[in-house]
């Protein structure tokens, strides 16, 4: 029975992961494919000089997170904004100061990173480890698909930038900081999140927090005892 649900549960999330990648529009992707890989390669010559990176191994985990709003090196991902000049017009993008929610035009904006830079991981190290600049990684990496025509596409509905708290952010980095230093792990809660919670849930919520630290600090005494 046990394993019946797990399959059904396993079953659902891919039914969801499916819906959610459909109601990505391929035209729309295509569309700003050229002005993405172009960003793309500014980010990650900017990153890695930001922060040293010169070894293969913190090269290609930076590659592997740099679509990824979820990676400090993806970031810029949620910072930019699709729109449209009129209804013929070719969709186009605008970098915004902070970064934005996630939502249906940041999904546009990963996707495009994804195909610009698929089978192209490697040449991109190539370059990163060979100090070539922004510049000349366009040249190579982004050419060919600026080049290319894009295909019609229909109506767009345009989705107004919100932009992030900028100190819920750095709470979150923050967080992160402390798990992987820690192996604490901690659940950052929004203000109205906690305003809207009665007195019980408050408790339960400290509570789990508790237990949670508890379960960690038992971990890490172990691992000392252990060495």
């Amino acid at each position: 029975l046990l394993l019946l649900l797990l399959l059904l549960l396993l079953l659902l999330l891919l039914l969801l992961l499916a819906h959610r990648s459909s109601g990505v529009s391929k035209e729309a992707v295509e569309h700003v494919t050229c002005e993405v890989c172009e960003v793309a390669m500014d980010e990650a010559s900017a990153y890695v000089r930001e922060n040293s990176i010169n070894d293969e191994d913190g090269l290609s985990d930076m590659i592997d997170g740099l679509c990824s709003v979820k990676k400090k090196e993806g970031r810029w991902v949620a910072k930019l904004d699709i729109f449209r000049e009129d209804d013929d017009a070719q969709l186009t993008i605008s970098r915004q100061p902070d970064m934005g929610f996630c939502k249906q035009e940041c999904l546009v904006v990963q996707r495009a990173c994804q195909a610009a830079l698929k089978g192209k991981e490697e040449v991109l190290l190539s370059l990163l480890q060979g100090k070539k600049s922004s510049k000349e990684m366009k040249n190579k990496l982004c050419k060919k698909l600026c080049a290319k025509a894009v295909p019609k596409l229909g109506k767009w509905k345009d989705e107004p930038f919100e932009a992030r708290d900028t100190k819920e952010v750095e709470t979150e980095d923050m967080i992160e900081k402390m798990k992987a230093e820690t192996g604490m792990g901690m659940k950052m809660y929004k203000r109205e999140d906690l305003l809207s919670m009665s007195e019980g849930d408050m408790e339960v919520m400290a509570a789990k927090e508790a237990f949670s630290s508890e379960r960690a600090a038992a971990r890490m005494a172990a691992r000392e005892e252990e060495m």
